[in-house]
């Protein structure tokens, strides 16, 4: 695990890249589930109007991200060994913020059975 985290070659990169899309698109089925249940509210304040339509959210959440990391990963196809270690720096940054997310939305999902007790 450690090993994954610290290389930075171009494989390593590009499934980082594509598990971080991965988690990207888990973040925003969790939240749209849990929006549903009506316990929950969008704590992103760039992203509680777009929860609001299905389509925005597809857009923002699916479809901008897989054209971004395309592009980025091309990008970084090109790119020389130092731009290499600060890409994995960033991409490793991005994917401990997203599992933490999806760790929340986890704790979340199963706290829910609490909630609707209460109620």
């Amino acid at each position: 695990m450690i090993a994954f985290i610290k290389d930075y070659d171009l494989s390593s990169i590009r499934k980082k890249l594509v598990l971080l899309y991965i988690l990207n698109v888990t973040d925003i089925i969790f939240t749209l589930l849990l929006l549903q249940t009506g316990f929950f509210s969008e704590v992103n304040i760039f992203m509680v109007k777009a929860v609001e339509s299905p389509l925005a959210s597809f857009i923002l959440k699916i479809l901008l991200p897989a054209i971004l990391l395309f592009y980025l990963y091309n990008r970084i196809k090109t790119s020389d060994l130092d731009s290499l270690k600060v890409s994995n720096i960033a991409i490793n940054i991005s994917l401990a913020i997203y599992i933490l997310v999806n760790l929340s939305h986890l704790v979340w999902t199963a706290l829910l059975p609490v909630f609707m007790r209460l109620e």
